[in-house]
């Protein structure tokens, strides 16, 4: 019925002599029968979709892009941005982010593509730079746009081929026999059968990485937060770290409420072992110091993705001069932490595995540490992995090992002798206590400034006068 008056009021339109603009054409998908009734239109009989000016060229003015073929070509165009970025940052040891921070920007559409296509050009760019100046295709005209071939050349030697749809792809898949053939002779150049012999080799563990929260027990207490987790996961308590959670591998919190909502922090076993090796008590102020200076950062280089930097096999080395200038800073910070009267213990850490940033450093500033009352402390007896037999004591540090843990961290712990701390720093003080001491410090100076420059200037109008002059 409804449709029969929807045909008689259009016959009526199209009979009324009204203006042309107010008369609209019937949809596309349907058409209006003899009857009155709307039928649905064929595909086969629907006009076609123009083609847009973008997809003519991008896909250099022939049949447009769809589904897959558009969604590698902006993948492989936002791989190699991110790539240009990685590696100018590299290059300069300023890094402008992570890997994973970079891909997973607002601004990178296919994320997973285009984070697969840099991590694997990445393990392969020693080869794919060969084999590219062996073909000569770098040559002036495509030098700026190096970090896509790249990504295209991984494509054509180790991955899918790409389809012919932008001017860079055509150029390399004209010439893909003479990179196969480039490839081939590198392989007999350097006498290996496997490609993986020329990649740079990585220790990693194939052992899943658990995943580790830490509770905020200032919003929500330990038992609640487990409570609340496992209606989805299997919850473990951390044997070590208190309010430390287990759970499985690649278990993604990013989205939960507790961690929206800051109850919850996801955090690794090594990390949060640091904040519990210093123990503070209640009321402290000033008497706990964590120091976790700038390094190196080799032992979370896995999580960060460094280890496919070109970078990160000079700097395993442990010998560069990075390192060196790291470890002045990292002592000269250690040796300034022994100066506050107040501290009575003191954690240096890192997340290095070079022992240049860590025993070394911890050598070089055990006579100043003896001088103020400090010692060497045993960090969570119960952990396997020590330091470097390098110096006296190195059974009290703690190190985790990047691969059998997943982190490489370095943690040593610093106490005073109950007899070598200042006398006016008792145990009896409180927070509390200081705060008001410092309140009146405070105090006492803005009175002295005030009367004797401001109070000084309302009494003698010529002083001020000639203050102004």
């Amino acid at each position: 019925m409804g449709l029969t008056l929807l045909g008689l009021f259009l016959e009526f339109l199209t009979k009324s002599k009204f203006p042309q603009p107010f008369l609209r054409p019937p949809k596309l998908d349907s058409a209006v029968t003899e009857a009155g009734k709307l039928e649905p239109m064929a595909r086969k009989d629907r006009p076609a979709k123009k083609q847009t000016a973008a997809s003519r060229k991008l896909n250099g003015g022939e049949k447009p892009l769809r589904g897959a073929e558009r969604s590698a070509y902006f993948a492989r165009r936002e791989a190699a941005k991110v790539l240009r970025t990685v590696l100018e940052g590299d290059a300069r040891r300023r890094a402008v982010g992570s890997i994973k921070s970079l891909v997973y920007s607002p601004s990178i559409r296919n994320k997973r593509a285009t984070f697969a296509l840099v991590c694997e050009t990445l393990k392969h760019l020693p080869v794919i730079k060969d084999v590219l100046r062996a073909t000569n295709v770098l040559n002036s005209k495509w030098k700026r746009q190096e970090e896509l071939l790249c990504i295209i050349a991984y494509d054509i030697l180790f991955g899918k081929e790409s389809l012919a749809t932008g001017d860079a792809e055509k150029l390399l898949l004209s010439r893909k026999d003479k990179l196969r053939s480039a490839l081939v002779h590198l392989l007999e150049k350097k006498r290996v059968k496997h490609i993986k012999e020329l990649m740079p080799q990585c220790k990693i563990s194939d052992m899943p990485k658990p995943r580790y929260v830490r509770v905020n027990t200032l919003k929500m207490d330990v038992e609640s937060a487990i409570l609340e987790l496992t209606k989805q996961y299997a919850v473990d308590k951390d044997d070590m770290v208190p309010g430390l959670l287990k759970l499985p591998p690649s278990t993604d919190l990013h989205k939960h409420p507790l961690v929206i909502n800051g109850s919850i922090f996801m955090q690794g076993r090594a990390s949060s072992m640091v904040a519990a090796a210093l123990e503070p008590k209640p009321g402290w102020w000033i008497r706990a110091i964590l120091l976790d200076p700038s390094c190196s950062g080799s032992g979370t280089a896995i999580d960060r993705l460094d280890h496919l930097l070109p970078s990160y096999a000079a700097d395993d080395t442990g010998n560069s001069d990075r390192l060196m200038k790291l470890a002045a800073f990292q002592k000269k910070a250690l040796e300034h932490a022994f100066s506050f009267p107040a501290a009575e213990r003191i954690v240096y850490s890192t997340c290095s595995i070079h022992q240049i940033e860590n025993e070394d450093v911890v050598k070089s500033v055990l006579p100043l540490a003896a001088s103020h009352g400090f010692q060497l402390a045993p960090v969570h007896p119960q952990w396997p992995r020590r330091g470097l037999p390098v110096l006296d004591g190195s059974q009290h540090l703690l190190r985790t090992d990047l691969v059998e843990d997943g982190e490489g961290f370095f943690i040593a712990l610093f106490v005073r002798k109950a007899d070598k701390r200042p006398q006016e720093y008792a145990e009896s003080e409180t927070c509390e206590g200081y705060r008001s001491k410092r309140f009146l410090r405070k105090k006492t100076e803005f009175v002295n400034y005030f009367f004797n420059n401001r109070f000084r200037m309302l009494l003698y109008p010529p002083f001020r006068l000639k203050k102004q002059r």
